[in-house]
């Protein structure tokens, strides 16, 4: 593990610096894609220079810079956070993360940034970004499917929290299949696999009247 990783979900701890909170605010920032969070991390005069596979890129200003990130992840349906550390490098904040980006057609791609930073009351003020390139993912292995059977088991009854250990269950880039007989399922249960940050590959109905649910797991 490299100095000051951190593999937690990415919230500020009492014991953690101002500019780790940040870092790590970044990331999830923009894994998840929400542009409030990830411009906030920004101080507003920030200055961008990006050596990316078309060429050198540099921008100015928060608005620019959310924007220009945020155009890179655009095509992809989810973002799984593979791999990020954040620590000091004496004067400057280092912060490193490797992605896996999920498409609608089943593809994915790997992606890495390297980025070291200059802080200003807590805000990135300069950031140097290194990336690797959308790299098209080795599909050598078809992941495993775990299967999970709840019966008349619902959202009501021990569903959502059974569905949760489920999922823990099974390894990151994994699948897991869900049958349930509970109606409400068909709605509840997609919406609670992206609440924590999984795939909805498909949701569909068996002949007996189950709803069959077919989820990958994220981070």
């Amino acid at each position: 593990m490299l100095p000051g990783n951190d593999e937690s979900s990415g919230q500020a701890t009492p014991e953690m610096s101002v500019e780790k909170a940040t870092g790590e605010d970044f990331v999830v920032a923009l894994s998840d894609r929400d542009s409030e969070r990830l411009e906030a991390c920004f101080h507003p005069e920030v200055r961008m220079r990006a050596l990316v596979p078309p060429g050198f890129q540099e921008l100015r200003g928060s608005s620019a810079v959310v924007a220009r990130l945020n155009s890179w992840f655009a095509q992809a349906e989810s973002i799984q956070v593979l791999e990020k550390s954040v620590y000091q490098v004496a004067d400057r904040l280092h912060i490193r993360y490797r992605f896996r980006e999920l498409y609608a057609d089943g593809d994915s791609e790997i992606i890495e940034q390297d980025a070291y930073c200059d802080l200003r009351e807590g805000q990135i003020a300069a950031m140097d970004l290194l990336c690797s390139g959308h790299r098209p993912e080795t599909r050598a292995k078809v992941a495993d499917v775990h299967h999970f059977d709840a019966g008349d088991l619902g959202c009501s009854s021990g569903l959502p929290e059974e569905f949760r250990r489920q999922v823990d269950s099974v390894p990151v880039g994994g699948i897991l299949e869900v049958s349930t007989r509970d109606p409400s399922a068909k709605e509840d249960l997609p919406s609670l696999t992206r609440l924590l940050g999984h795939r909805v590959v498909s949701v569909s109905s068996s002949p007996d009247g189950s709803t069959v649910l077919v989820v990958q797991r994220g981070r």
